[in-house]
């Protein structure tokens, strides 16, 4: 915008000059029209960049921490009338970690419409919150801006990072007693001595490296993953990767979930992940608000229930605990 005036002050000087020069008719004709030659572009273009419409798009499947996350910003002016640029900045806000983000475009905008590829990298996960913090046309000549309304905004969930989940041993949570039901309603319980070889899942059991049984009512394996919301921000988003990676897994090999989270207050929270959407419903609940402190006082593994459990604790205090 600076070099716009420098540019129309320059014109101004040439016109005042050539007034000085000719101070016929002629030259007062050109000084008036240099005059107002700003509020011919201000009034020619003030309609459309005031109806200047924004639109953030961002992918449905979301992204992942670490790596660049696409976004789209759909700009379109009515009536296409041409504007000299446009210029609009891009808020990013992770819901969970807090971390933000900002970035500034401009670009002419002669077509009345315009597409703007950008991406973002966010080193949490959680539920990202993109928005046009603002967004601003100008006049033909590019001297005055002109701010339009409220742009759009969104929400994408950036998920943990995939890591390594089978590798962990699962755990009976239970001691000697019923069976037990897995959580999602499939009868399930660990391979104790005696069981017939027939009831045992070979497939899983040689997956999770631990002999699973299923009652002769059938259903679908369960398994229990539970951890907390605590530890250090890279702790905690390593746990986090640890559990989605073990969720995957379990849900690759057929086998239903029950989530326990429990909070920074100390409140568990139940989640039942039967399939992708659940898993997906999961983390954008967890990544929508920032996690509550955690008591300074250290906490023991909450009790699961009887059956295929995996305790995700702190890396410091070990990958799994029964």
């Amino acid at each position: 915008m600076v070099l716009c005036w420098l540019r129309y002050g320059m014109g101004l000087c040439g016109a005042a000059l050539f007034y000085v020069l000719f101070p016929g008719w002629l030259g007062g004709y050109v000084l008036v029209l240099t005059l107002l030659l700003p509020l011919f572009s201000l009034a020619l273009s003030l309609p459309t960049a005031l109806l200047l419409q924004g639109e953030v798009l961002l992918p449905p499947e979301g992204g992942r921490r670490g790596a660049p996350c696409p976004v789209r910003v759909h700009l379109k002016a009515p009536w296409g009338l041409p504007l000299s640029r446009v210029a609009f900045q891009l808020e990013y806000q992770n819901l969970f970690s807090g971390q933000k983000g900002r970035e500034s475009h401009s670009f002419p905008l002669a077509s009345g419409e315009e597409w703007v590829e950008s991406a973002f990298t966010s080193r949490s996960f959680g539920v990202v919150q993109c928005r046009l913090r603002y967004f601003r046309g100008y006049d033909l000549l590019g001297l005055f801006p002109i701010f339009s309304r409220k742009g759009g905004e969104g929400t994408v969930l950036c998920r943990p990072a995939k890591a390594e989940g089978l590798g962990m041993r699962g755990q009976d949570a239970g001691g000697e007693g019923d069976e037990g039901k897995s959580p999602t309603g499939g009868e399930v319980r660990p391979y104790k001595p005696g069981d017939s070889l027939r009831s045992i899942h070979w497939k899983n059991s040689a997956r999770l490296q631990t002999l699973l049984v299923r009652s002769e009512g059938g259903g679908r394996a369960g398994a229990v993953v539970a951890f907390d919301l605590r530890g250090t921000p890279e702790g905690l988003q390593n746990k986090l990767d640890r559990a989605f990676g073990l969720l995957t897994e379990l849900l690759g090999q057929e086998i239903a979930c029950l989530a326990m989270v429990r909070q920074g207050g100390g409140e568990v929270n139940r989640f039942p992940v039967e399939n992708q959407e659940d898993l997906q419903k999961l983390f954008w609940t967890l990544g929508e608000k920032k996690p509550a402190p955690a008591p300074q006082e250290a906490e023991s593994p909450f009790e699961v229930p009887e059956g295929l459990s995996f305790w995700l604790g702190d890396e410091e205090e070990g990958e799994v605990q029964p």
